[in-house]
């Protein structure tokens, strides 16, 4: 098995596994990949709320772990064959394993985790923490997602439109790979009382056609990227709106949504209140991207501007 090219597909026993099984295995065949499940099981007392109840538990555990392997992995052999399917059972916590793993994988593929009540309080989300941390891709797929009659559409949401070709050059390879319509959304709305003071009595037009323009110029520079992108139908979205619900609604009709971490937190980005909000309520895949450095020329950097949109990356948006 190839080391870089190998989708990582985090293995829980919850219901979340079988979809992301047969997810992983639709990416493994876009380019011949191979898939590594990974279960995570206890390391150390300290991983458990008191003391391990008798003294064979480890033991036990791990015979449990290896057992939710087996299950996970004669799914994922039925989808690729056995020859591109490994195993492994990592004695860690969920989380710091699952990253630490990440590093040797091209993506990372989970099913949802929608606990509720003081489950969740307590161990809060392991995709979130993972997504927040993890140096490539992840990928969310809810409990509910089918392979079958797929749509054809591959949405991003963008928060920074001008230093956004990173982003965009994912979002126009998926959607070639797939032969789909791209969908660029940018939604932006205010802090509440902000918004309801100043837009209800100004012409934000500008201010949108500015945005829109950046994105056309992200475009042209992502298209430079990505072979066959000339191929891919792209319809830009400037809407004002709540974020997170204009981008779940967009969701009901899509094949994949990308997002991306926000850029400027130490050390490789981390997740906003929109991009949790979108991972729990997205009605179809979520792929999470850690931040893509941009190459910006000296006239992306200041867009034309008549005051309100002045400097390269200035957006109402809330991060991701």
């Amino acid at each position: 098995m190839s080391e870089n090219n190998r989708i990582l597909v985090g293995i829980d026993g919850g219901a979340g596994n079988r979809v992301a099984i047969a997810f992983a295995a639709a990416e493994a065949g876009l380019d011949d990949a191979d898939l590594w499940l990974v279960h995570v099981t206890l390391s150390q007392p300290a991983d458990v709320i008191g003391p391990y109840p008798y003294p064979s538990f480890g033991e036990d555990v791990r015979r449990a772990g290896n057992e939710l392997l087996e299950k996970a992995t004669e799914e994922a052999v039925a989808y690729v064959g056995a020859e591109h399917v490994t195993a492994t059972l990592l004695e860690s916590s969920v989380v710091s394993g699952l990253v630490h793993c990440a590093a040797a994988a091209r993506l990372v593929v989970l099913g949802d985790d929608r606990r509720q009540g003081l489950e969740r309080i307590v161990t809060g989300s392991v995709t979130n923490r993972v997504a927040g941390h993890a140096p490539v891709p992840v990928v969310m797929v809810p409990s509910g997602w089918s392979p079958e009659d797929p749509t054809r559409r591959v949405v991003v949401a963008v928060k920074d439109c001008v230093s956004s070709a990173g982003l965009l050059a994912q979002a126009l390879k998926h959607a070639a790979d797939r032969s789909a319509e791209l969908i660029v959304l940018h939604a932006w709305q205010l802090e509440t009382v902000y918004d309801d003071m100043t837009v209800a009595h100004l012409d934000m037009s500008d201010w949108e056609n500015n945005a829109r323009r950046a994105l056309e110029n992200a475009l042209d520079r992502a298209r430079r990227r990505v072979p066959h992108a000339a191929d891919v139908d792209v319809r830009i979205e400037v809407r004002h709106g709540q974020p997170a619900r204009e981008i779940t609604e967009e969701t009901r009709n899509a094949d994949l949504l990308i997002i991306g971490r926000r850029r400027h937190s130490f050390p490789l980005g981390r997740l906003g209140n929109t991009g949790r909000a979108v991972i729990r309520e997205s009605r179809c895949p979520v792929e999470i991207q850690p931040p893509i450095p941009d190459v910006l020329t000296a006239a992306d950097l200041v867009l034309e501007h008549d005051g309100r949109f002045e400097k390269a990356g200035v957006d109402p948006a809330p991060a991701f």
